[in-house]
């Protein structure tokens, strides 16, 4: 086995999402409910050899004034698994934020109830983004189900895999990059910011932070209708729930038509590496704006055909690398903890005059067979991060034939959260129903 750096470089991604942690719980978490007890002991064993399988996951991350790096963790300083004794327990251990600073990045508690248990898996978002963390659940259940059968099993350490964007702008050619900068301009960040004041839900900021998860589930024959539906109209499930939340977030938020219709979405950029995969764990993950404007009616087959055609356009422009040429360049003048001050600012800035866009990110899907533990797990679902108020993000994953639309609250936005969620599940009953109706038709 090689042996082991000390320190690891900490690549522009992971200083980013630190740049972004005083706005919000920049942590992902990972649940699995399975309907039998897995064992304690080869659990434990599964998540520390994770650490050194990963070795990013088994530092702590040192900030600087000039550029953070990660720092390996002793053994003796590198707990993972805690096992509640309660719900109660299992709640709070959900609630609680991971800290990068100390390590390490990931972190597990176990439920333990007579006939199921509940694995939560929770990862610092300095260190890796929604496919990694399905990545890291998919090596600490191969490794589980290794131990089985060999109890002396060690993964061979990722120390030299590639963390870094470059992994994905190699794959960009020289000629697209003026049009990818272009975008960065006029697609992203000027239809970001103008006009002002992006449309939200009512929240009135306080000072409770008591984090809540709230979530609603679309099971699978009401899927497949949802799925069919936008079939026929050439348009992608992305698309459709899109459509769904503006429609929501319109009906639920007193929209004045003024404000502008724009949400915030998540791309995940291993989509342009050959294979889809990463050399490391990282993020790499991309952000697009979709501005609709104040162009909004009682027809939902008309907004989704406006983002269908958005999503067509931006895929083919390489979608959500626009930040890597435009924003990212900016960071390297700067040291970190300027930077950070800085960026936060201008967000909280943004936030207070009601011009942050709100987040709808698509998770994906959770694949079965990284996931199982020996077992497969009867129900598997994301929570994403979450922003302070009165910022909102919302996201959807699907596990199993089965739709997660959820987002997290603080007692302050937990009720309008709730009435945009039911709103969502509402729009898209009707869109079941209309499917329905269409089926019948041409029988």
């Amino acid at each position: 086995m090689q042996d082991m750096p000390k320190h690891f470089r900490a690549q522009f991604n992971d200083r980013f999402a630190n740049f972004i942690r005083g706005i919000g719980v920049m942590m992902l978490q990972m649940e699995l409910e399975f309907n039998s007890h897995l064992d304690i002991d080869r659990l434990s064993k599964a998540l520390d050899l994770t650490l050194d399988a990963e070795p990013v996951l088994g530092c702590r991350f040192v900030t600087r004034w000039w550029r953070p790096y990660w720092e390996r963790l002793d053994a003796g300083s590198r707990d993972v698994l805690a096992i509640a004794e309660d719900t109660r327990a299992y709640e709070d251990f959900k609630r609680a934020i991971i800290n990068p600073y100390i390590g390490p990045q990931i972190k597990a508690c176990l439920l333990r109830t007579p006939d199921r248990d509940h694995l939560l898996i929770k990862v610092a978002h300095e260190v890796s983004d929604v496919s990694g963390v399905k990545q890291i659940v998919g090596t600490i259940s191969s490794t589980y189900s290794m131990l089985a059968h060999d109890p002396a099993y060690r993964p061979e350490p990722n120390i030299y895999g590639d963390r870094s964007i470059w992994q994905v702008l190699r794959h960009v050619p020289w000629h697209a990059y003026p049009n990818i900068l272009y975008d960065y301009y006029a697609v992203y960040t000027i239809p970001g910011l103008f006009p002002v004041v992006s449309i939200h839900l009512p929240v009135v900021a306080d000072d409770d932070r008591t984090l809540e998860y709230i979530s609603r589930t679309i099971h699978e024959d009401f899927l497949k209708k949802i799925i069919e539906y936008g079939r026929q109209r050439n348009a992608t499930l992305n698309d459709v729930l899109e459509a769904a939340f503006f429609h929501a977030i319109a009906a639920t938020s007193d929209w004045d038509h003024k404000s502008q219709l724009r949400v915030r979405i998540t791309i995940d950029l291993r989509r342009f590496i050959p294979g889809n995969n990463a050399g490391g764990m990282c993020n790499l993950g991309g952000m697009e704006i979709i501005n609709l404007g104040t162009d909004l009616n009682d027809d939902f087959d008309y907004t989704l055909k406006r983002i269908s055609s958005f999503m067509k356009q931006r895929k083919a422009r390489w979608m959500g690398i626009h930040d890597y040429l435009g924003f990212a360049p900016l960071t390297t003048f700067f040291p970190h903890s300027v930077m950070k001050n800085i960026l936060v600012r201008i967000i909280q800035s943004g936030m207070k005059i009601g011009n942050d866009a709100l987040v709808v990110a698509n998770m994906g899907a959770i694949e079965q067979k990284a996931v199982t533990f020996d077992i497969a797990p009867i129900k598997a679902r994301f929570l994403g991060t979450v922003d302070y108020p009165p910022h909102i993000c919302f996201w959807f994953d699907s596990y199993n034939g089965v739709l997660n639309i959820a987002a997290g609250s603080w007692p302050c936005s937990k009720k309008q959260i709730e009435r945009c969620l039911d709103e969502v599940i509402i729009l898209l009953n009707a869109l079941s129903s209309e499917r329905a109706k269409d089926t019948q038709s041409v029988a």
